[in-house]
């Protein structure tokens, strides 16, 4: 009975042991150079913003997936008002850094998945599950995009979306035609169900490497 009972309080010690550990990891997913930077440069608002990023992966560290996509969608979806590049930027196309669109107040639909992406993979989630995915919004009658997440290779993927904050299987998004995507690791021409064709290498793509070096710069890691 003993011997039962000390193993127990060592497995509860040793997955305490890696909640803190991961939520160590969580926050230096959002460095704390980058905090110093931001009350040097804009307001305590901004600054709020960025703390309530890091707090938010800090206490989603170890969580189920659901949990942090459903947490990480509503988080950027609420504390980020959509701003066109054109107004934002003035550029026609701008793919901003989360520290960007936290600090600024502002993104696009782009930045709203490049943020949630950036999460999710801090969080732990595998790359392989999640793609930046290319779409026609078909009610706006434009390009749109968002993160897809897929928890088995072959299922329909869940749609994370700024335009709605409900997480929904693309089988319910006949708003949304897909046509391309890609990760960290590759691009796919669409289909509804499962990984989609392999096109090529995502870095032939110049606004995903700019971003790339730009994150790097400021201490994050697509």
């Amino acid at each position: 009975m003993c011997r039962r009972v000390f193993l127990l309080f060592v497995l509860l010690l040793a997955g305490l042991l890696l909640v803190t550990r991961a939520g160590a990891d969580a926050r230096r997913a959002v460095p704390e150079a980058l905090l110093e930077q931001a009350r040097q440069d804009f307001d305590a608002a901004a600054v709020a913003r960025l703390q309530r990023w890091q707090d938010l992966l800090a206490n989603l560290a170890g969580a189920p997936e659901a949990e942090q996509l459903a947490a990480v969608n509503a988080f950027f979806n609420r504390e980020v008002p959509f701003i066109s590049d054109l107004k934002h930027w003035q550029q026609d196309d701008y793919w901003a850094t989360p520290y960007d669109i936290l600090t600024t107040a502002g993104a696009d639909c782009e930045d709203y998945v490049i943020a949630k992406y950036y999460s999710l993979r801090q969080l732990g989630v595998d790359t392989a599950k999640l793609r930046i995915t290319y779409v026609k919004a078909v009610r706006l009658n434009e390009a749109h995009m968002v993160l897809t997440y897929f928890p088995t290779p072959d299922a329909v993927p869940l749609v994370l979306d700024n335009l709605i904050n409900i997480i929904a299987p693309a089988s319910k998004r006949p708003d949304l035609v897909p046509v391309y995507s890609f990760n960290a690791e590759g691009m796919w021409l669409e289909r509804l169900k499962g990984q989609g064709i392999l096109m090529g290498n995502p870095n032939k793509l110049d606004l995903w490497t700019d971003l790339r070096v730009r994150m790097q710069a400021q201490g994050m890691d697509l």
